[in-house]
């Protein structure tokens, strides 16, 4: 349960895209949350965890899930605006806490709650769905990419942990294991370090 004043909402999104193609928006949305909070001005990066989380200065402020219903996409979207939860066992922040403090104090606040970005939002989420349709993957996979956190680092997911290499054409999350075998991995909660 979200506390009052930050986001939770479920977009839905027209479409006949099979399973494999329906992933591969999971990361054009990521992109729109990481727009959605770059709009806001904070005072640190914002980045990509692979596959749904994004973080503003390694610091989890927003998820996402995204299925499949009929003929349409259902996208989950969780973004704390106003608070976090503490008890978390990665770091966690919130979008004001990472604000300039001149961008919440001036006579027209850049912030101004959750239904405003709630419409930032919407529109940065069809704006990159309309691209994976028109342009495929390979932009947003590269522009993902350039915000990916730990991105030539290494990454443990499950039982293994490597050096995040890239992602994949399909979105898989490539790791280069100590053997030097490379590995491709499809689903996970990534940790670092």
């Amino acid at each position: 349960m979200s506390e009052t004043g930050n986001l939770s909402a479920t977009l839905l999104y027209p479409s006949r895209a099979e399973p494999p193609l329906s992933a591969l928006h999971g990361f054009a949305a990521s992109l729109a949350v990481a727009e959605t909070l770059e709009a806001y001005n904070p005072a640190r990066p914002v980045t990509l965890k692979w596959p749904n989380d994004v973080l503003i200065g390694g610091a989890k402020v927003s998820g996402l899930l995204i299925e499949r219903e009929a003929e349409a996409l259902l996208l989950g979207i969780g973004i704390n605006l106003v608070s976090h939860p503490e008890d978390t066992p990665y770091a966690a922040t919130h979008l004001i806490a990472e604000m300039r403090r001149e961008d919440l104090a001036s006579e027209e606040p850049l912030f101004s709650g959750a239904q405003a970005v709630l419409a930032v939002l919407s529109a940065n989420v069809v704006r990159r769905f309309e691209q994976l349709a028109k342009q495929g993957f390979a932009p947003i996979r590269k522009e993902w990419e350039a915000r990916a956190h730990h991105l030539g680092k290494t990454v443990k997911v499950a039982d293994k942990s490597g050096v995040f290499q890239e992602l994949g054409e399909d979105g898989a999350l490539c790791l280069r294991l100590a053997d030097g075998t490379q590995t491709r991995i499809h689903a996970g909660d990534v940790s670092f370090g």
